[in-house]
């Protein structure tokens, strides 16, 4: 006996070694993937900060331009501001701002060209009028930078900055404006060219998805999105993301993604740099490891197998045992000699665990049988009133949005009935709470003898008010039926001395919709019964009345 059981301990840790081995193959994959997840985050991190130096310098670099535009600005000749011709004699003095602008203009707030470097016969002939930018300049009496844009004069893809020239009464004078080429490398081109690994690239984004700079030029001016497909990760940008992401481009490869927004303009700084590229160095490495795991898995899963064989092979009369037993539901023992090992200690434990099955599953089907009834109990109590035994609140509501929507889908009437014990106060008052309870239940009982269709729903609405739903019932239907609610509780000759008629009667406000989804809820039902019950009181109680005849009053 003891040698048997250490010989079963014996394969047992055999398996386990085996087991070991093939955590090893887990593990390298873990490693490699960690590894790649170290190097994507320091990937990331790096385009993440060229992206900042790169904002960070084109933020200087218009910062630079916006000095250069104040000081041209600052130092114009006071007797230039009203002649064109010592204004354009001024501005082409400065030649060295040709290293900042492609070209500078003089402007009126009326867009009238006064001076313009490049081109004066453009003098007083081309006007500026009503461009965003000149017009929030003159609003604004501060520099603004534009949009992207073609410009009318060059034909040039340009983005503007101006500054002002203020008068003495602090009004705007003169606008200076300079454009600076899109598809120049003097600007963006130096920083933007920067290359990422043989296929990575920056590229820069307005807010509204235009694109400022690219390595397709021609691309330039027009939005993201017209080179075909849509870029999700770009669109995070668009929302406010900063930071590294890895994800898919419009060709659906996957690709490293870093995105900073500039500080002066708010355009989008984005890099895209192939994962295939980006991860090239760990691709080789990968491989191998992957060679190597798939061999000792291989190696591994043959071994397993040739042990778990041998070991398993005395289980398979116990696995045939139970597959029977699944099959039968008989909960039979295992018959013949129980085996002097650890084997031999399970069927007999299994053999102990059925037993103890057989009395489970009696008891279980006990108390099944008992809950299906609580179930059905609590069920009925959670949609009921208890006093009246209409539908409570809850079912109520439940049931007005549900045929609301099927009213609203099918395009057909629905009505309300909202019912109020007259005098009910002054019943409690005079005959107990307790008989103002057997008030409610024969009005339940009367409610629900009343000649209604199955579909129509009846409900304690709260205190002494009832809330009758027909559906598919228009407002004359839905009459009809009040009325005859209202009869059958008059029938019931309940005293009622405090009441002027001298018996116990009711007040039903009607109300009646076609329900559209844009234009009404199931609250404007409800609120017109709810009105209308106000009419009837007003009109002396026991009666039946609608809000039109709230309006007609």
């Amino acid at each position: 006996m003891l040698r048997l059981k250490l010989a079963l301990q014996t394969r047992l840790a055999l398996a386990v070694v085996t087991a070991v081995l093939i955590t090893a193959v887990v593990v390298t994959a873990v490693s490699l993937f960690v590894i790649r997840r170290d190097m994507r985050d320091e990937l990331g991190e790096q385009q993440f900060t060229a992206l900042k130096l790169t904002a960070a310098a084109l933020d200087a670099g218009f910062a630079d331009r916006r000095i250069a535009l104040r000081s041209l600005a600052q130092g114009m000749p006071p007797g230039a501001r009203g002649n064109a011709l010592l204004m354009q004699a001024y501005i082409e003095q400065h030649q060295s701002l040709t290293s900042l602008f492609f070209n500078f203009s003089v402007v009126e707030p009326n867009g009238n060209v006064v001076a313009n470097f490049i081109d004066p016969t453009q003098i007083n002939r081309f006007s500026m009028a009503n461009r965003d930018y000149l017009l929030e300049t003159v609003k604004t009496r501060k520099g603004v930078i534009s949009t992207p844009l073609e410009s009318k004069m060059s034909g040039r893809a340009i983005v503007l900055m101006t500054e002002p020239v203020l008068n003495q009464k602090g009004d705007v004078e003169l606008v200076f404006m300079a454009s600076i080429d899109l598809r120049q490398n003097n600007f963006l081109g130096q920083f933007t060219d920067v290359k990422l690994g043989k296929s990575g690239f920056m590229y820069i984004l307005t807010p509204a998805g235009m694109l400022v700079e690219h390595p397709e030029k021609e691309r330039i001016l027009k939005h993201m999105d017209e080179a075909g497909g849509q870029n999700l990760v770009n669109n995070k940008a668009l929302e406010g993301f900063e930071g590294s992401v890895e994800g898919n481009n419009r060709a659906g490869e996957r690709a490293l993604f870093a995105f900073k927004r500039m500080d002066s303009t708010g355009w989008i700084i984005g890099s895209h740099y192939l994962t295939k590229d980006a991860y090239a160095p760990i691709h080789e490495m990968q491989n191998r490891a992957l060679l190597a795991a798939a061999v000792l898995t291989l190696l591994s899963g043959w071994l397993a197998w040739w042990f778990t064989t041998r070991m398993l092979r005395p289980l398979h009369q116990l696995h045939a045992h139970i597959q029977k037993i699944r099959e039968d539901k008989s909960f039979a023992q295992m018959e013949g000699n129980v085996r002097p090992d650890e084997l031999g200690d399970l069927s007999l434990a299994f053999n102990g665990l059925m037993n103890e099955r057989k009395k489970a599953e009696m008891e279980l089907d006990e108390a099944r049988v008992n809950l299906e009834e609580m179930n059905k109990t609590l069920a009925r109590l959670a949609l009921e009133d208890a006093l009246t035994g209409l539908a409570n609140r809850r079912q109520f509501e439940l049931g007005l949005t549900e045929e609301f929507n099927r009213a609203a889908r099918t395009g057909v009437s629905m009505a309300m009935l909202m019912i109020d014990v007259d005098f009910f106060k002054q019943y409690n008052d005079l005959y107990g709470h307790m008989a103002g309870d057997q008030v409610l239940r024969r009005l339940g009982s009367a409610i629900r003898d009343t000649n209604t269709r199955p579909e129509d729903l009846a409900a304690r609405y709260g205190g002494e008010e009832i809330a009758v739903l027909l559906p598919g019932s228009g407002l004359q239907g839905a009459m009809i039926v009040a009325e005859r609610i209202r009869t059958s509780v008059e029938k019931l000759s309940i005293t009622h001395s405090a009441s002027p008629t001298g018996k116990v009667t009711i007040s039903i406000g009607v109300g009646a919709i076609v329900p559209k989804r844009e234009l009404h809820k199931p609250e404007d039902l409800l609120r017109d019964a709810d009105r209308a019950l106000y009419v009837a009181k007003a009109d002396g109680r026991d009666c039946v009345r609608t809000v039109s005849e709230e309006t007609a009053g």
